[in-house]
């Protein structure tokens, strides 16, 4: 019996001596002796051949964990020279977040009557009115216009006047200083060639459409300055004088392409790339097809933003201020009216108040709806973490510009809810940018 034992260990001995490469992984790992000396030979075979499987899992692993943080600037690094992705990055969402701003400027510019108080424009801008003789001069200059005399004729001072003189003057000259404060820098970053060929058209595209922004401001508020028939002829004479509905929704239309635009890129340089924000196959395939879904939900959004100018244009949040109704009815006359002869009538869909409030609130429930489906819808794929937490921001934001939308309705617009409602659109329409850009994949998945 004691002979038979020795036999077994020599012959395990010589398995371990012929097989050092087996045996030394075990001792590295500090397995007990137990485990190594003592094993049968098939059991050390199997050990080791489960160790050697695990290196290359660990060895593949930390390829692809390198190729990911490679692949992180991958995408930044086709648009800036490495090391400046956060420098531009920060730039451009510092501009964005001007931009917002301008939007909501804008809008309570509008509200308040300011738009049409200058009556003039230069593209250097211009300071405010020095002293009282400066004032009474643009006052006159004023006076001389169909909103004075149609609408303040005798019902306006002089201090009336400066209150909405400065503000018109104040959105203007913020406009101006967004301008500088994008050209200055992409000057600095062009100069020390930082920004890439493919940036650089990018950059200097959205550069020419905000130079372009004054000129449409300008067109715009010229159409305030003329009677008000010539461009809303449907409403007849007598009208309120306000801007072209056409020309306003021309100017709202260039601001967001402008603001999303900046976003989107601002995103693409500080976010990781695709292959990090969606690492797997199935998380790939997940992204493809809530993309697919996401796309038409956006188009739903934009549509449902750019009526909102011929709500504004057209005063027509002045009316109807009853909700879920229009006063007594869910589709109004005019609406089918209009669409009895669409061709001949088609101004009516641009023109006429209950008819582009109705188009609005359709297109805004649309919108609604299309947005929770693609939420619900996110809930049965196998999203990334970040796909998922991007998706989940989408109800949050449509829930809260419903709400406003209702309210300012009920309310009859008051200033500071038409701005919180214009802001919450294109805060909507930031949610589905930020939510697309998260769903971009990798061109190939190794």
């Amino acid at each position: 019996m004691l002979g038979l034992t020795a036999s077994r260990a020599v012959a395990r001995h010589a398995v371990l001596q012929r097989l050092p490469t087996f045996a030394s992984p075990l001792r590295s790992l500090n397995f007990p002796r137990l485990l190594i000396h003592r094993a049968p030979p098939c059991r050390a075979f199997c050990a080791t051949a489960v160790l050697g499987n695990a290196a290359k899992v660990a060895k593949v692993a930390g390829e692809a964990a390198a190729t990911g943080a490679a692949s992180t600037k991958t995408i930044a690094g086709q648009l800036v020279t490495a090391g400046y992705e956060t420098q531009v990055g920060l730039w451009l969402l510092g501009t964005s977040a001007m931009l917002y701003s301008m939007v909501a400027i804008g809008g309570y510019t509008r509200l308040s009557g300011s738009g049409l108080s200058m009556t003039d424009w230069k593209i250097q801008g211009r300071r405010l009115p020095w002293g009282e003789a400066e004032w009474v001069k643009e006052f006159e200059e004023y006076k001389l216009f169909p909103e004075y005399q149609l609408l303040n004729k005798g019902m306006m001072d002089l201090s009336d006047f400066k209150r909405i003189y400065f503000v018109e003057w104040f959105h203007r000259m913020w406009g101006r200083s967004v301008g500088v404060l994008f050209a200055v820098p992409l000057a600095y970053f062009s100069f020390r060639r930082v920004v890439k060929t493919p940036l650089a058209i990018r950059l200097g595209a959205l550069f020419a459409l905000g130079m372009s922004q004054g000129f449409i401001g300008w067109w715009m508020v010229k159409s305030g300055l003329e009677n008000p028939e010539t461009h809303t002829p449907t409403l007849g004479p007598n009208q309120r004088p306000r801007v072209s509905p056409y020309r306003l929704a021309a100017h709202w239309s260039a601001a967001l392409t402008l603001y999303i635009g900046t976003v989107y890129t601002a995103l693409s340089l500080l976010r990781p790339s695709p292959s990090v924000l969606n690492p797997t196959a199935q998380a790939i395939s997940a992204a493809k097809r809530l993309r697919l879904g996401a796309l038409p939900v956006t188009a739903l959004v934009i549509l449902t933003l750019f009526s909102g100018p011929f709500v504004a244009g057209n005063d027509a949040g002045h009316a109807f201020n009853t909700w879920p109704k229009m006063n007594y009815d869910w589709v109004p006359q005019e609406w089918s009216t209009a669409v009895a002869a669409p061709l001949a009538r088609w101004r009516l869909f641009f023109e006429d108040t209950a008819v582009v409030q109705f188009n609005h609130r359709s297109l805004a429930y649309t919108s609604v709806a299309s947005a929770l489906a693609l939420f619900a819808y996110s809930t049965t794929l196998p999203l990334s973490p970040a796909a998922r937490s991007a998706v989940y921001l989408l109800p949050c934001g449509v829930a809260l510009q419903t709400c406003l939308g209702i309210a300012t309705l009920l309310l009859y617009v008051p200033i500071e809810l038409g701005v919180a409602h214009q802001a919450g659109g294109v805060g909507v329409l930031t949610t589905l940018a930020y939510l697309l850009h998260t769903l971009r994949t990798p061109m190939v998945v190794l």
